[in-house]
């Protein structure tokens, strides 16, 4: 048997489980989707995570290395001013991205039915050998981690 909700933190309402409309975040070119994320929400529309370590495990979810693993990543080179050069060629890379790729993802939070988040991200398409690459995993993780705050936020759910 499953505890009860605790009630609402704002209105002391009742807490029931729901499931959200879709909603976005972007970020630096990264593009993040949520599609069918599980919450609580009372009567009010006050919405909350389904537990206190949801939030960050799902942000945890969007800045690992496997969420991005398939798109390879660029090469960063020089001492004083860095350029990206293709991981292919070694060709330098276009300054700005010259597309999109679609990455989805399968969020499987503890204590949570899965849902999908669509994650878009920049890609440099290298002129030499036509390869695409992202800049880095590490850059990708950095925008996805702010795409997803600023997701939260424009839904306005909290965590308690």
């Amino acid at each position: 048997m499953s505890k009860p909700l605790a009630p609402c933190s704002k209105c002391k309402g009742e807490m029931s489980t729901n499931i959200l409309d879709t909603f976005h975040g972007e970020v630096g070119g990264v593009k993040l989707s949520f599609h069918e994320m599980p919450c609580v929400i009372c009567e009010q529309g006050h919405k909350r995570f389904v537990h206190v370590g949801f939030a960050a495990e799902l942000m945890d979810l969007m800045m690992s290395s496997e969420t991005y693993g398939s798109v390879p990543s660029a090469v960063k080179k020089g001492l004083f001013k860095k350029r990206y050069h293709c991981p292919g060629c070694d060709m330098e890379l276009p300054g700005s991205p010259t597309g999109h790729q679609r990455q989805e993802v399968t969020a499987e939070i503890r204590k949570a039915q899965p849902f999908k988040v669509l994650a878009e991200v920049p890609v440099f398409r290298c002129g030499g050998c036509g390869k695409e690459s992202i800049l880095s995993v590490e850059e990708t993780a950095k925008s996805a981690f702010k795409a997803t705050d600023q997701a939260y936020r424009s839904i306005d759910i909290h965590p308690s």
